[in-house]
């Protein structure tokens, strides 16, 4: 118990005055024999005792009076979290916060919150104001402090969790603005789950609540829920058109601390099934699981990984991904040494390679230009540009060329007695695996000691998707194939390239580097017999087409932007779009906007694939841009349900605590906890006030107490009727 006024409690010392006037009372007289009054004493003995015992308690009535009024104006108190007390009597203003972010959706949370609020409601007095806020909404549904407390229970009614994740900490301070202008008592009441991942970022936070908060929580006290969550899906497509194989690996999260076994997880293409496995999680970890999937065609695919009955929050049990499919891909050659003789040109042996002719069927479509003509040809329309024995590139080439790579392109650089090596490491540095330095001459082709002097090919990367093919029949010319002439690289930081191919001296002879989105590769001799007779061996065809393939612009979701529900999609359609852009979300809901700029910015309310049309939706699908196609997921921040620890609301509170604990007119500091106060001293005055009465009653004489009463009662005077 505590006291407002704790100073008046030394009034307690005035209870000891009724005692002392009893005991003054009862100071006997001297007694005098009068034998006429003894037989009057005898019968008034027994009346004596009753005076005795109401002396007894008058006494006693009169000092519950003193402790109880003194008390009183001490004006002691106590909190409760469930009695109801002086806060709940005089007028009040509350702003209820309400979570609907996507956590909410796990078993029977949302309908416990609404049925927890709706008995809040049910406590307020007509006089009391409040609001209603929810934590993925900017405004509203009941934004500002309203004494109609239906027009809340309305907009509850129409409310449910959306897919967002929350943002309880600005819907705290939009609360304490709205309780800010309120002279009332202020609270702020948060109904929700309580997670610890949907409180991820309250510790970094600096800004303060100055008003108390109250939680009311909707899971079971002590109640540990498990989750798992699929948090990314990677997707790459692997090289080899022959395949047409897709690398598709899913992450999958345990949040809780017990392992998991044998849970279903389904990889969807289009919305078929296209593989299943079971997979076994540890508590508190993640794990990865890979599949192949073999596609046909072009075009849009959409994807999704799901758990299948893992648990009650099935929202972040799935996730999708949208990748493209391209039928061909468009090399351009640039070569460096053309020649009217067929067989001395530079790209002879690979313009076949990649294409042998009429009636071919290959999906490699080779575009052969010179360097003079790089002017003409738009890069972005090709998949992979070559560069051959190219003697350098101007400043604006190589400007386009490195765009061109960092957006994903790929680009394939051999060597030749035309290339400048300073030019190269000038204009080409940042895309080069290695810097030139010199070429290396071994022997000459018609020099009947070559043999003894060339080198060969030696290891190579058998792992690199290029090079899987090299260990079928035939792949072992590529270590026959004679090197004459090779150019020398200068040392460079390790993590800057991979080689993949060295000859047998340990020289590099094909080189990877990655840049950006993209790739290149870099051959150290030529694509021609003039360094080397590769172009003769059985090995040079797959290892043309497949460093092409696997250097063509692909699907793969490596640097690719994740968009999540409720954050803002930035799509870029300048060119494609004038007037206006539909997106059409996953349940068929269209936004219409208008470019601005050439972007259209949308923020996504659902997890799904979105399509994006351009000026009207029809039925041929010939306004659809399958190139602007993307997918949403949920923020899995929130698939942590583990309740929040102890003291998470500290950082809120720290610079707060002076405000918070408020002083009321007596000058003691109320504690901004979500206990209520519980007044005391209106009880005990009311306590004073039947001990005064009683006092009355009991030493007010029988006889008159009987004429009050008669008269009350309306009956007729015994002495008047005499």
């Amino acid at each position: 118990m505590n006291f407002v006024q704790p100073l008046y409690l030394l009034g307690l010392l005035a209870a000891g005055l009724p005692i002392m006037v009893h005991l003054i009372n009862r100071r006997e007289a001297a007694e005098q024999p009068f034998p006429a009054l003894e037989m009057l004493m005898e019968s008034d003995q027994k009346e004596a005792r009753s005076i005795k015992v109401r002396r007894w308690i008058l006494m006693a009535l009169r000092v519950m009076a003193v402790l109880l009024l003194v008390l009183a104006l001490a004006k002691p108190y106590f909190f409760s979290e469930s009695a109801t007390g002086s806060a709940e009597r005089v007028p009040q203003s509350v702003v209820y916060v309400l979570d609907d972010s996507f956590s909410m959706q796990h078993g029977d949370w949302w309908d416990r919150a609404v049925e927890r609020l709706d008995q809040d409601l049910n406590r307020l007095k007509p006089w009391d104001k409040a609001a209603l806020l929810t934590t993925t909404r900017q405004e509203g549904p009941v934004g500002r402090l309203v004494k109609k407390h239906d027009h809340l229970r309305r907009a509850l009614d129409d409310l449910s969790p959306s897919q967002k994740k929350g943002q309880l900490h600005e819907r705290l301070l939009q609360a304490s603005n709205l309780l800010s202008q309120s002279d009332r008592h202020r609270e702020i009441v948060v109904i929700g789950d309580w997670t610890r991942g949907g409180l991820s970022t309250i510790s970094e936070t600096s800004e303060t609540i100055p008003d108390p908060i109250r939680r009311i929580s909707v899971r079971e006290e002590g109640q540990h829920e498990p989750n798992l969550a699929v948090t990314e899906v990677d997707y790459r497509e692997q090289a080899g058109a022959d395949e047409r194989t897709w690398m598709i690996t899913a992450s999958v999260r345990n949040y809780g601390p017990d392992d998991r076994e044998d849970v279903e997880l389904q990889f969807r293409i289009g919305g078929h099934v296209v593989a299943t496995e079971l997979i076994d999680i540890p508590g508190d970890e993640s794990i990865q699981t890979s599949i192949s999937h073999q596609a046909e065609g072009e075009g849009v695919r959409r994807g999704m990984v799901r758990l299948v009955d893992a648990d009650p929050l099935e929202l972040d049990n799935e996730r999708h991904f949208t990748f493209q499919l391209r039928e061909n891909v468009e090399v351009l050659l640039v070569n460096g040494a053309p020649s009217s003789v067929p067989y001395q040109d530079e790209l002879f042996f690979t313009v076949r390679a990649l294409n042998p002719g009429e009636g071919s069927e290959s999906e490699l479509i080779p575009t052969t230009v010179t360097p003079s003509a790089l002017d003409d040809r738009d890069l972005q329309n090709f998949d992979v540009v070559l560069l051959a024995n190219v003697a350098q590139v101007s400043e604006s080439h190589a400007d386009s060329l490195q765009s061109f790579v960092e957006s994903g392109g790929g680009l394939f650089v051999s060597m030749g007695d035309q290339v400048e090596t300073d030019a190269y490491n000038k204009q080409l540095g940042d895309l080069l695996p290695k810097p030139l330095r010199r070429v290396k001459r071994l022997a000459e082709k018609d020099d009947p000691d070559a043999p003894v002097k060339v080198t060969h090919i030696g290891t190579s990367r058998d792992r690199h998707p290029v090079f899987r093919v090299f260990d079928l029949p035939g792949g072992a010319s590529l270590q026959s194939a004679s090197i004459y002439r090779y150019t020398l690289l200068q040392p460079s930081p390790p993590e800057q390239s991979t080689t993949l191919l060295s000859y047998r001296n340990d020289a590099p002879a094909l080189l990877e580097r990655r840049v950006g989105k993209g790739r290149v590769f870099m051959l150290t001799t030529t694509l021609d017999r003039e360094w080397t007779d590769l172009p003769l061996k059985t090995a040079f065809l797959p290892l043309i087409r497949r460093s092409v393939l696997y250097l063509a612009r692909r699907a793969t979701s490596a640097g690719e932007e994740r968009h999540r529900v409720g954050e803002q999609v930035e799509i870029d359609v300048s060119g494609l779009i004038d007037e206006r852009a539909i997106i059409q979300a996953p349940d068929g809901n269209r936004t219409i906007l208008e470019p601005q700029d050439g972007t259209v910015t949308f923020v996504p309310e659902r997890a799904g694939s979105y399509e994006v049309w351009a000026d009207e939706v029809d039925d041929s699908g010939r306004n659809r841009l399958d190139g602007l196609a993307f997918s949403v997921n949920v923020n899995t921040d929130e698939s942590n349900l583990r309740p929040l620890v102890e003291g998470a609301l500290d950082p809120w509170r720290a610079k707060s605590e002076s405000a918070s604990n408020r002083e009321n007119t007596g000058g003691s500091k109320v504690e901004a906890t979500s206990k209520q106060r519980v007044n005391l001293w209106p009880l005990l005055l009311f306590g004073v006030t039947l001990a005064l009465l009683f006092e009355t009653l009991i030493g007010t004489r029988r006889s008159v107490l009987k004429r009050l009463w008669r008269r009350a009662t309306l009956q007729s005077d015994p002495e008047i009727d005499v």
